[in-house]
């Protein structure tokens, strides 16, 4: 093993290795270790919307608390996110992330000083790595999820972040983008009814009724009158849903928890 002291100190590793995050960041710059790329929240994204990350900072964007907080210059209800976080509206997404990454990054106390270790007929030993400075529980519970991996490799994504701002639960990058989006729509166009903010942002639903297609109705000459009403219904309840989730998400942000989606 070698042992490593951070703060400034000494150490014989050679240097620390890239930060590396339990969810693909965004690709700005190859400079992160990534196990899968997610799938994209919508066809064509670019590769730094195609990460949880740039939704939590956008979702945080909304967050009316948060947005109070840095007006009156980190005085608020989110204070304490705020010294974290900062004034998210005076950059980009990618500028804000070039300084606050390490909030995600995992910090592991113990870390192998090779990529490729596993268990091999003939030997095993493994190189392994210690910041001493993170204390021994820290140390401990590392050296568990090392061993964790070394047997069982399929159950890396199991693992418990240690990132100071860990991933609630598993995101999925499509629905985050559209929660969000008919947010925003409603914001913009407050007065507009549920059904015609669907249309605008192409939530379709299922023509249909009782089995019967409104088409083939159509065809037969008969009129499409209960297929309509329904089909306004499901238009409806697809806009609450999203306004639902996109406000648990909103207020889940603002605690400094994402993505969740029940009441703190």
């Amino acid at each position: 093993m070698e042992l490593v002291e951070s703060r400034g100190q000494p150490h014989r590793s050679r240097s620390r290795p890239a930060p590396t995050f339990k969810h693909a960041p965004p690709q700005f710059h190859q400079y992160t270790i990534v196990n899968k790329a997610p799938n994209p929240p919508y066809r064509g994204a670019p590769l730094w919307k195609c990460s949880v990350f740039y939704y939590w900072w956008q979702y945080l964007r909304h967050n009316q608390d948060y947005r109070d907080t840095c007006i009156n210059g980190g005085v608020g209800p989110c204070a304490r996110l705020y010294r974290d976080f900062g004034n998210i509206y005076r950059q980009t997404f990618r500028e804000w992330w070039g300084v606050h990454h390490y909030l995600f990054a995992e910090q592991p106390a113990a870390a192998f000083t090779r990529d490729n270790h596993r268990f091999g007929d003939a030997a095993q030993i493994v190189d392994v790595q210690i910041d001493v400075s993170l204390g021994p529980e820290a140390v401990e519970r590392s050296l568990k999820e090392l061993h964790t991996q070394l047997l069982f490799p399929d159950r890396r994504a199991l693992h418990r972040s240690a990132a100071v701002y860990p991933v609630a639960r598993r995101p999925v990058l499509v629905n985050l983008h559209r929660h969000l989006a008919v947010h925003k729509c409603r914001l913009r166009f407050p007065d507009v009814p549920d059904e015609n903010i669907a249309d605008r942002m192409g939530l379709n639903a299922a023509e249909q009724a009782n089995g019967i297609s409104r088409s083939y109705l159509q065809r037969l000459g008969h009129s499409t009158r209960d297929i309509d009403i329904e089909l306004r219904r499901a238009k409806r309840k697809a806009v609450q849903h999203d306004l639902r989730c996109a406000r648990l998400l909103i207020e889940g942000v603002g605690r400094g928890e994402f993505p969740v989606r029940t009441n703190g």
